[in-house]
C-alpha cells in the first residue's frame, strides 16, 4: 500500500491499483467521516466512469474508488498549459443535473449564521462584520443543482487530449451551483490572474459575480469556523486562515 500525495484531510493510498480513501480530521472540515463518505459514495454512483471515478466499495469510514491515471489540471496550468476552458466545461457538466426547489434560502441562511457564531472571535479580533446577501431571484436563474462542493484545478486528473475525472465529491450536495463559483473564484481565479475569460467561455454563460462574492463571504467564514483563536493566532499572517481574512475584507464595503 502507497501514500498518494494530495489528502489534505484523508487518508489516501493506492492499494493493488485501487484507490482507498480513509476518511479522517472531522473536527478540521465540521462534518463527520460518515457523512462526507455518503456524500462521495453517492457521487460516484451517479458520476462514476464518466466525470468521476468508478466506485468500487465502501465500508465504514473507508471507500474504495477507481486509480485515475495522469496529473491534475493545477499542475498543467503551472505549466501554462490549456485548461482553464475544459474545466469550465467539466463544472458545467456537473450543473446540468438540476432538481426541484430545496428551500435554498434557509438553507445557506442557516450555515451562514453559524458558521458566524463559530468564527466570532476571530472577526471580533479582525474588527470585520461579514453578511451574507444575497438576491434569490438571480440565485434561482442558475437552478437548484448538483454541487461539487471544492472544484478546483487540484481535484481535475487526467491527460491532455483525454476526457478527465474529478475526484474528491465529500463536499458534494445539491444546491446552488453559486457555492462552486465562489471556490472556483477563490482556488482558481484567483491563483491563476486572466483565467475567468476561457473558464467562463468553457462553462457556457458567466454567472452574476455580486452573487459570487456573497456566497464567497459565505465559503471563507465555513473556512474560518474550523479554527480556533488560539490556532488562527499561530499562523503565519499570509497562511491559509489569515488569506480568508483577507479576501473577506476585500469583499466588504
Amino acid at each position: 500500500m502507497r501514500r498518494l500525495e494530495g489528502g489534505f484531510i484523508n487518508n489516501v493510498f493506492l492499494e493493488d491499483g485501487i484507490v482507498v480513501k480513509v476518511f479522517s480530521n472531522d473536527g478540521l472540515v465540521g462534518m463527520s467521516s460518515y457523512e462526507r463518505l455518503e456524500r462521495e459514495r453517492r457521487a460516484l454512483s451517479i458520476f462514476g466512469g464518466t466525470l468521476a471515478p468508478r466506485l468500487i466499495s465502501s465500508q465504514g469510514v473507508v471507500l474504495r474508488q477507481e486509480f485515475i491515471e495522469g496529473e491534475s489540471y493545477e499542475t498543467m496550468a503551472r505549466r501554462r498549459e490549456e485548461v482553464f476552458e475544459a474545466a469550465g466545461r467539466i463544472l458545467a457538466k456537473i450543473h446540468r443535473f438540476q432538481f426541484p426547489d430545496r428551500t435554498l434560502p434557509p438553507y445557506y441562511l442557516g450555515r451562514f449564521r453559524r458558521a458566524v457564531e463559530y468564527t466570532r472571535p476571530i472577526l471580533e479580533l479582525e474588527q470585520i462584520s461579514p453578511v451574507f446577501e444575497v438576491a434569490w431571484d438571480i440565485i434561482y436563474e442558475q437552478g437548484v443543482r448538483y454541487v461539487h462542493g471544492d472544484f478546483w484545478l487540484g481535484n481535475i486528473i487526467g491527460k491532455i487530449g483525454e476526457d478527465p475525472k474529478v475526484i474528491d465529491w465529500e463536499f458534494s450536495r445539491v444546491g446552488s451551483p453559486y457555492e462552486d463559483f465562489a471556490i472556483v473564484d477563490l482556488w482558481i481565479f484567483r491563483e491563476f490572474s486572466g483565467s475567468e475569460h476561457d473558464f467562463w467561455r468553457g462553462y457556457g454563460i458567466r454567472p452574476d459575480q455580486e452573487m459570487i462574492n456573497s456566497f464567497l463571504v459565505l465559503k471563507c467564514v465555513e473556512f474560518l469556523a474550523t479554527v480556533t483563536l488560539e490556532d488562527y493566532l499561530k499562523e503565519e499572517n499570509d497562511g491559509f486562515y489569515h488569506n480568508k481574512i483577507t479576501t473577506l475584507k476585500s469583499l466588504i464595503k
